[in-house]
């Protein structure tokens, strides 16, 4: 089935309706779309920093200063200076934090599973293999041209 939206505006539609859903399902918990990466990122890797969620997520240096402000705010993460670097900070859970994972891993799951509807488990297998070529190569071809 060929659509008549070019391949980025399909992305962008997906990415702006998974978004408005991570704020309708992450109101009561306090939390934004913005936000929700973020604090996935210091569960999966605790100790890392701000720098690092930048680059992996790659989002400005800003608006990760600001989600991981207002996490710090909602006592859901702290931050320790880095004893390599005090500049730097090294973000974790709080318990808190820890206590909402399970459900934000819920919202994701819930959303992939909604968004993967009529899909077999082999062409989401293979869906995701494409996409993160697809990453890839637009992450290699950006770094080339700047």
């Amino acid at each position: 089935m060929k659509s008549d939206i070019p391949l980025p505006g399909l992305l962008s539609i997906i990415s702006r309706n998974h978004f408005i859903y991570l704020n309708k399902e992450t109101k009561d918990l306090d939390l934004t779309g913005g936000q929700f990466p973020c604090l996935i990122t210091i569960s999966r890797k605790p100790g890392t920093t701000q720098d690092h969620i930048a680059k992996k997520l790659q989002i400005d240096k800003g608006s990760i200063a600001r989600a991981v402000k207002k996490l710090e705010d909602n006592e859901l993460i702290h931050r320790i200076p880095d004893p390599k670097n005090r500049r730097k900070y090294l973000l974790f859970l709080t318990k808190k934090g820890e206590n909402i994972i399970p459900q934000i891993k819920s919202i994701e799951e819930k959303w992939e599973k909604t968004v993967c509807e009529g899909l077999r488990e082999d062409e989401i297998t293979t869906l995701m293999e494409f996409l993160n070529v697809l990453a890839e190569n637009s992450t290699e071809k950006i770094k080339k041209q700047c």
